[in-house]
């Protein structure tokens, strides 16, 4: 429903757009850890486990994940909105 509507589609474009871009170039999976992460209540232990990559990996990926999108994961605003563009992009 909301995948029809373009101010939703713009919403989730905005906020995801240059995560979408990056994974397109580098063929990365950026996105995935990021729904990962979101799914997990932004539990960082429980990503990792999910993921089977390292803390340290784990940690990296993230700030760059941050880096792209211009956000911080540690802020519940920030995890509802690209919760939020990923359940429209999902439709």
């Amino acid at each position: 429903m909301l995948r029809d509507d373009h101010r939703a589609q713009a919403f989730a474009e905005r906020e995801l757009g240059a995560l979408l871009d990056h994974d397109a170039r580098s063929h990365g999976a950026l996105l995935t850890l990021l729904r990962t992460y979101l799914v997990t209540g932004g539990s960082k232990a429980r990503t990792a486990e999910l993921t089977g990559l390292s803390r340290p990996t784990l940690y990296s990926r993230l700030e760059t994940i941050e880096r792209i999108l211009g956000v911080s994961l540690d802020t519940p605003e920030s995890r509802t909105s690209l919760h939020d563009a990923l359940m429209i992009m999902d439709g």
